[in-house]
């Protein structure tokens, strides 16, 4: 009798809150979320996309929302998909890099919703889970503020493969969505309760550089002419690029590592950012496909699809391409809602993030919020009614990251007009201000001119985030990581860090890179393996060294990679004069 009345109580608190949406537990909407890869958000709402043709992105913004400040909460793969997966921050999960980050029992909104009656099936890339990716990919971020420069990717290249007829260049992908309107044709159509499915795909990813072997990561934009014909040429932009001097000192590690520092034609710009984008028109085509499957299946009509992604494409903005930054073509990503309960032809300027994907979709099917969710519904900015988590959106978002290709933690909060970016301690290296209302390109940093707003913006984030104690907890956990796959590698270990993916530079002077790697050791063997030993002087040149190489400019940077002792010599002198330097 007991068991029955808790049932009857669940039942009725799911009638009443589902009420909110005009549909009933027994009439709950079917829910089909397709995630794609390195999708630049600013696509999805004008101007951004006049530049290429997305007939069903633009097709579900007449039906449904869009949203024009959506973010990742870190710009790199799978921390972000573990963070819209679990709905909780980066430095609450724990997703430091792309090999660790959910454990394989997590729990995932899908589950909640397998729990609470749909039927779910998921396909294609997931990337939330710990132990995934390259080696390279994660003694990069193991070692990212050990004091030299390596490049680290491919230069990027374009790739036209067969022709006008050539539609599916991404047969992986194409794969995939195959499967899923089969899927949708065959099993949903048939189905007495309610359906979860979410699809994701590669594009607009970037293809593995075969030419550099194995170990390369994706520096090759591919496309067909079928696809760059949806392009307008003319539209596409030559990005302002600061100097090299004036570049912050993360932004130009940035740049090195991924291959950019170099000398670029405006030919080249162009073509790798229509080839990007000529890679975007190929994933809405497959949106497309699985949006036609709902509708010819008559099922369109009692679901809602969301399109998103996890992170965005610097297509050469910034000297950079891939992501790895807060910079917007890396950080801002696409979020659109269409179904019953939407309204159409809407758009929210408010900042939201991926962490609110987790509570909107449990909204959305009447289930009840767990505790400790970051994020926060979205179906009362989409729908205009109330819904049962209640919470309003703070209106700020949090982005964080922790990984290769950039050498310090980095943290940003989106609120109003403002972007701040800060890093490690927040007092080692020098934050960044834009202000987007007035410098869309992100190429005046103000932060020194307006040092109220930075405070005022630095006191909010560290309500949500003790942000230098993460940034240790990282810093630990990298020389810990490091030291325990050198330990395992024995004799091994040279010839294997020799041939990662920086071995064109590594192999320039490999003993003098082991030998860095080794002093930057030294510091957290002593302490944390050898606490009895003295090593007051190691750890005082370990400080000097971290913060040479968050200080130094980019000209100075270049010689990191010469010798430790060189490098102090060098870069004394500056240290010593900068502002932040305490």
């Amino acid at each position: 009798m007991r068991m029955f009345r808790v049932l009857m109580l669940l039942i009725l608190h799911m009638n009443a809150h589902c009420m909110y949406l005009n549909w009933t537990s027994h009439d709950r909407p079917n829910i089909v979320m397709l995630m794609s890869d390195a999708f630049d958000g600013r696509l999805t709402f004008s101007p951004g996309n006049k530049v290429v043709q997305l007939p069903y992105i633009n097709y579900m913004r007449e039906m449904g929302a869009v949203f024009l400040n959506s973010y990742t909460n870190s710009p790199i793969c799978c921390p972000s998909r573990a963070a819209m997966w679990s709905g909780q921050f980066v430095h609450l999960t724990q997703a430091w890099n792309n090999y660790k980050c959910l454990d394989p029992n997590a729990t995932t909104w899908m589950n909640h919703l397998g729990k609470s009656g749909y039927h779910t099936h998921s396909m294609g890339k997931l990337d939330y889970t710990s132990g995934h990716h390259s080696v390279s990919n994660r003694v990069e971020a193991w070692t990212r503020d050990v004091p030299f420069l390596l490049r680290q990717e491919g230069r990027p290249v374009t790739d036209l493969v067969g022709d006008t007829s050539t539609k599916r260049v991404m047969t992986k992908d194409w794969n995939i969505t195959d499967a899923a309107v089969q899927w949708i044709r065959h099993t949903a159509v048939s189905l007495a309760q309610p359906f979860a499915l979410y699809v994701g795909l590669n594009l607009p990813h970037p293809y593995h550089t075969d030419s550099l072997g194995p170990t390369a990561g994706g520096s090759t934009f591919r496309t067909s002419p079928y696809w760059l014909n949806k392009v307008s040429y003319d539209q596409v932009s030559v990005p302002k690029w600061l100097r090299v001097e004036d570049m912050h000192p993360v932004d130009y590690y940035s740049t090195f590592t991924k291959n950019c520092s170099g000398h670029f034609t405006e030919e080249e710009i162009r073509n790798i950012r229509a080839f990007y984008y000529a890679m975007c028109a190929e994933t809405d085509s497959m949106l497309g496909e699985v949006i036609d499957s709902l509708r010819d299946t008559g099922l369109l009509s009692r679901t809602v699809v969301l399109f998103t992604s996890d992170h965005g494409d610097l297509a050469m903005e910034h000297r950079q391409f891939y992501k790895m930054s807060m910079f917007e073509g890396s950080s801002h990503v696409p979020l659109l809602i269409m179904g019953p309960g939407v309204k159409t032809g809407f758009e929210i300027s408010l900042p939201v993030s991926l962490v609110d994907i987790y509570p909107t979709v449990l909204d959305l099917a009447g289930v009840p919020q767990p505790g400790g969710l970051s994020g926060h519904s979205l179906i009362p900015l989409v729908s205009g009614v109330s819904a049962q988590s209640a919470e309003p959106h703070p209106g700020w978002v949090l982005s964080e990251y922790h990984g290769c290709n950039a050498n310090a933690s980095t943290y940003m909060l989106r609120i109003g007009e403002w972007k701040y970016i800060t890093y490690a301690d927040g007092l080692t290296v020098l934050p960044q201000l834009f202000n987007l209302s007035k410098d869309e390109s992100e190429l005046r940093n103000v932060a020194s001119h307006f040092p109220d707003v930075c405070q005022d913006l630095d006191k909010l984030l560290r309500t949500v985030v003790d942000y230098p104690s993460v940034s240790q907890a990282v810093h630990r956990y990298n020389k810990q990581q490091f030291l325990e796959w050198k330990q395992n590698l024995g004799d091994r270990y040279s010839q294997i860090i020799a041939n990662l993916r920086w071995h064109i530079d590594w192999q320039k002077d490999a003993k003098s890179n082991e030998r860095v790697i080794e002093e930057w050791l030294l510091g957290f063997v002593t302490t944390h393996v050898c606490p009895t030993i003295t090593t007051s002087n190691i750890r005082a040149m370990s400080e000097l060294n971290n913060t040479v190489y968050f200080s130094v400019s980019g000209f100075v940077t270049t010689a990191l990679k010469d010798s430790f002792a060189n490098l102090t010599d060098s870069v004394r002198a500056v240290i010593e004069s900068a502002p932040h330097k305490s």
